[in-house]
């Protein structure tokens, strides 16, 4: 038994979006799009400032261009807090993904306020909603905010699965690996002893291991999951490099990039990245930020300049099936 695909991937761009049917039409190889709250959702969000239908339309174009692409439409970290606080906010976001044809959604409930006994509750609650609505979307589950920590409780774990197994079939459940992102770096540590317990219990019961926050691994890091991970999502580092690949350019060009570097960091959607360096750090933070910002005139009007050039998406939709590659022939 396989998963649906090894990878998930983060929709920050449109190249992004379509690297990922490009490589999969190509490879023959599945891939699913993992949009959170903050990218993509009902009432808009940074990625295009697309709306879900928005978001879908392109979707369905990209869909005829590359008719053998198999691409999973996923929705990531589904739960209040997660751009929204109101449980109403949630609904209205699963209402959007089912009506336009999402194929996955995680149910992620780890910033609700409440005890560990009310998320579970509340988990299970949304999961036999989006059951109700659609029984053939696959369930993605995780009430853990990932903070690299290691664990070794295995018991609670197994008791998490038994509980939400009540409402429903689960396909993916999300599970603390050591795994940490800061800046533009892993800084986490690969739990495989814990790992290869949870392993034990999810083939009993049918369910794949997913790991989130897998950016910025190398080849042995990746090896390393081989066997005990059944897939991994992967975001802010395709962002990342789209934003290198822009500054080269500009670089390569004479192209004055610098209020697209003021838009990335008065966005301070850098702050929850940092880790040893300091806002004072100023090129750093605008790196880290710049895929929040592509949808914003600055960048806009570099991307333009670029592509006077060369076909600027076409590079950048080469140097992402790079890393594709990386994950998909090492997983």
């Amino acid at each position: 038994m396989n998963p649906i695909s090894k990878l998930g991937i983060g929709p920050m761009s449109e190249e992004i979006i379509e690297s990922v049917f490009s490589y999969s039409e190509k490879n023959s190889e599945p891939l699913m799009l993992t949009a959170s709250k903050n990218q993509i959702d009902w009432n808009g969000g940074y990625v295009n400032n697309w709306t879900t239908k928005e978001y879908m339309d392109f979707i369905k174009k990209l869909r005829g261009k590359y008719g053998q692409a198999k691409v999973y439409i996923c929705r990531d970290h589904c739960g209040p807090g997660f751009k929204g606080k109101e449980l109403d906010d949630t609904y209205r976001t699963i209402d959007a993904d089912i009506e336009n044809g999402f194929d996955l959604i995680h149910v992620d409930y780890c910033h609700y306020h409440g005890s560990k006994e009310e998320i579970i509750k509340e988990s299970k609650k949304a999961i036999e909603y989006i059951k109700s609505k659609k029984p053939e979307t696959l369930i993605e589950i995780g009430t853990d905010e990932n903070t690299g920590a290691f664990l070794d409780d295995v018991s609670i774990i197994e008791k998490e699965i038994n509980l939400f197994m009540e409402s429903a079939k689960i396909d993916f459940f999300v599970c603390q690996t050591g795994s940490l992102i800061k800046e533009i770096n892993q800084i986490g540590d690969f739990n495989g002893v814990f790992l290869k317990k949870i392993r034990e219990i999810a083939n009993k019961r049918n369910i794949f291991l997913k790991e989130h926050n897998a950016d910025y691994l190398n080849v042995d890091e990746i090896q390393r999951r081989k066997n005990l991970i059944d897939a991994v999502n992967v975001a802010p580092q395709f962002g990342v490099i789209q934003t290198q690949l822009t500054i080269q350019k500009c670089l390569l060009y004479g192209i004055d990039f610098k209020d697209f570097i003021r838009d990335a960091y008065a966005s301070e959607k850098w702050k929850k990245w940092l880790h040893d360096n300091r806002p004072e750090n100023k090129f750093l933070c605008s790196l880290i930020a710049g895929h929040y910002v592509f949808a914003n005139k600055p960048y806009r009007e570099i991307y333009s300049t670029i592509n006077r050039h060369e076909n600027f998406r076409e590079t950048i939709m080469n140097e992402m099936i790079k890393n594709f590659d990386l994950y998909i022939n090492n997983l």
